[in-house]
């Protein structure tokens, strides 16, 4: 029996560090420079971009796809086609945005800042989790809008068609206060369910992935279609970059006080195999009822505290205190008062050196008339 919590506590180690969570934090950064352009492609279903400028190194860049349903890809759309209706691009047709109103001048107006992490509560089930500050530096425009985008930096659909920086996510629910130096806590979640049917999925490919931060809007006077006005591009770390020891100590002592514990109970359950000793009986023969008891110890020293017999069987007389060295054996006789038609049980009192007391509980089966006869008869 002992045997069965050391295997319920091996076979919770995996359960326990599938229940702990994961979690990879990462700051915002600064915001991308107001020289570097953010562009937006619009590819036709063919994937061209005819129509698409010219991008450098330095640029931005992100590309929408809106043709899933026509064209069977597994790439998501949805939020691709809301982009390019707000954008009046029309279906099919290529064409690229800059900096979100198609001007080179990009202002920075609101300040972003905080962390972004990727966590874990499920064993292989990441979400995106966002715990930001949000400051505009002047009077902003109600029409502002805050998206958060997970792009994937080199991306194959279902068809083997190819894009670079593709957005497969988009989340632009995120209010904030809109006056000069009133500054919003933001508290952002992209469940796994909402990733995963973008088809981001964390457990089977962790590299790769960028989040960006784009503010659209403009500042409250201006009269001109909705820019970016803020900006910034982050790398998500996979599991082994980027993380601070403390992220994983949760786990790690979670886990630690398991196999101490584990440790513990077969440290226990090897000292009490080896240390307890070996209990034979049997009933002696002849015409007295009385049974021999037979004990061998092992690895430790064993004095024998005494013996007392169930009812209704009693003893006669009773069993000298003795010590038994390790390794050594000692065979004794247990009388009783009488014959009874009852199953004998005695109790075997012992003091196990380092280990405690310990009560060894004997059991025999009652002989039978028969049996006792003939062992008179041939006595």
């Amino acid at each position: 029996m002992r045997v069965i919590p050391v295997l319920v506590l091996i076979a919770m180690l995996p359960i326990a560090a599938a229940a702990t969570s994961v979690h990879i934090e990462w700051d915002v950064g600064n915001p991308v420079d107001g020289e570097r352009r953010y562009v937006e492609h619009f590819p036709s279903s063919s994937v061209d971009c005819d129509a698409c400028v010219e991008t450098t190194e330095d640029d931005i860049v992100v590309q929408w796809w809106r043709y899933s349903d026509q064209t069977g890809s597994s790439w998501p759309d949805d939020d691709a086609k809301n982009r390019a209706d707000n954008a009046g691009i029309g279906w099919n047709e290529s064409r690229s945005i800059i900096n979100g109103n198609n001007t080179e001048a990009r202002q920075h107006l609101v300040d972003v800042k905080g962390t972004l992490s990727i966590r874990s509560d499920l064993e292989d089930q990441y979400y995106l989790a966002g715990n930001l500050t949000v400051e505009p530096l002047v009077e902003i425009r109600n029409d502002v809008m805050m998206q958060i985008l997970f792009v994937e930096e080199n991306s194959e659909d279902d068809h083997g068609r190819e894009l670079t920086y593709l957005v497969r996510d988009l989340t632009s629910e995120v209010g904030f206060y809109r006056t000069d130096g009133n500054v919003s806590q933001v508290d952002v979640t992209v469940s796994y369910e909402h990733l995963y049917a973008a088809g981001v999925d964390l457990s089977e490919e962790r590299y790769g992935w960028k989040v960006l931060i784009a503010v659209i809007g403009a500042q409250a006077d201006s009269v001109e279609p909705p820019g970016v006005i803020a900006l910034y591009e982050t790398d998500v770390p996979t599991s082994s970059e980027g993380v601070a020891f403390l992220d994983y100590l949760p786990p790690l002592v979670f886990i630690a006080v398991m196999l101490a514990i584990v440790f513990t109970v077969v440290r226990s359950s090897f000292n009490q195999e080896h240390g307890l000793p070996e209990v034979r009986a049997w009933w002696k023969d002849g015409n007295d009822p009385a049974i021999v008891i037979e004990l061998e110890t092992k690895r430790r020293d064993v004095a024998i505290q005494g013996c007392e017999a169930n009812e209704p069987w009693s003893m006669r007389g009773g069993v000298k205190r003795s010590t038994i060295e390790s390794g050594s054996s000692l065979t004794f006789d247990v009388r009783f008062k009488k014959w009874l038609d009852e199953p004998l049980v005695v109790r075997l009192k012992m003091e196990v050196d380092t280990l405690g007391g310990w009560t060894q509980n004997i059991r025999l089966p009652l002989r039978s008339e028969v049996e006792r006869s003939v062992e008179d008869e041939q006595a």
